[in-house]
């Protein structure tokens, strides 16, 4: 359960500032995907719970869109450093 509260952390914060796909945002959106396959190959629940989430993910790769390359850039950055932190916390690499 805390693995997926963790996650779902995660997820809620790609959804608040995120646009047109800086690299370090692109970074950003392929490490949660991995972390979603790591995640939901060892428990069905986190596996329902990112099912339900995938609409909120896409949407917030669209409003990335419509946000300036650099305030993207700085954004994606800080949740870049966020994963690893989050990854240290479920002790996954």
């Amino acid at each position: 359960m805390k693995k997926v509260f963790l996650l779902a952390a995660l997820f809620a914060m790609s959804n608040s500032s995120f646009a047109a796909m800086a690299e370090s945002c692109q970074q950003y959106f392929n490490d949660i995907d991995a972390l979603v396959e790591q995640a939901t190959a060892t428990s069905e629940q986190a596996k329902q719970q990112f099912d339900a989430m995938k609409p909120q993910l896409e949407a917030s790769k669209k409003q990335l869109e419509t946000v300036a390359a650099s305030d993207q850039d700085a954004a994606c950055k800080q949740a870049l450093a966020s994963m690893v932190q989050i990854k240290q916390a479920l002790g996954l690499k």
